[in-house]
């Protein structure tokens, strides 16, 4: 599920229309929210950049993705503890915890069935922010850049409460909209959290 569109014109990508595919490595299951155009230079398979949720039922290795950063939202309540290259980590909701690509990481102690958003990006090809931002009221939503040079990304995911746009209507829990370099969205939110990514190239494409 890619994010093609007129430059400058969000959209929106409904989580009832993503398919659930498993893990590089088999341990879990995810689904990709959103991704980029393929990196400049790279295997044409490869995204720049992915936005995914998995869901996390068990202890179990995360996959290794070499080239890649991470940035890893925890959505549950509950929170999630990890074990990265030998050190525990704990992540309670809406925190983002950063790890590369190579890293061993391993999911610990789980207890019950829970998810997580996870922002790639390709090493040298994107850089990417990921942060909660509470919503209660309204929210213009603008992307770097400009229609022109169509390499930067702004992607709001809702993840928790109740979202509308003036363009697109109402948001369901994990509906994402997409907004391309230069362009703008207006959000309105009642008790809501959305996961705001931004994902900028690293170098001129």
């Amino acid at each position: 599920m890619g994010s093609e569109g007129a430059a400058g014109e969000p959209s929106v990508l409904r989580a009832s229309a993503r398919d659930v595919v498993p893990w590089r490595n088999g341990a879990g299951t995810t689904t990709v929210v959103a991704e980029g155009p393929p990196a400049e230079g790279g295997p044409t398979t490869e995204p720049a950049w992915r936005i995914s949720i998995a869901t996390i039922d068990r202890s179990a290795p995360f996959s290794e993705f070499a080239g890649v950063d991470r940035l890893l939202m925890t959505l549950s309540p509950a929170g999630l503890d990890l074990v990265i290259d030998g050190r525990r980590v704990r992540g309670e909701a809406f925190d983002v915890l950063p790890f590369a690509g190579e890293s061993a990481v391993e999911a610990v102690d789980v207890r019950g069935t829970g998810l997580d958003l996870n922002l790639m990006t390709g090493r040298g090809a994107a850089v990417g922010t990921l942060v909660a931002r509470h919503l209660d009221g309204e929210l213009t939503l603008r992307s770097p850049g400009t229609p022109s040079t169509p390499s930067s990304w702004t992607v709001a995911v809702v993840v928790e409460g109740d979202v509308t746009s003036p363009t697109h209507g109402a948001l369901a829990l994990h509906d994402a909209v997409v907004i391309p370099s230069g362009g703008a969205v207006q959000l309105t939110g009642r008790a809501a959290v959305i996961a705001l990514a931004v994902i900028e190239p690293t170098r001129a494409s």
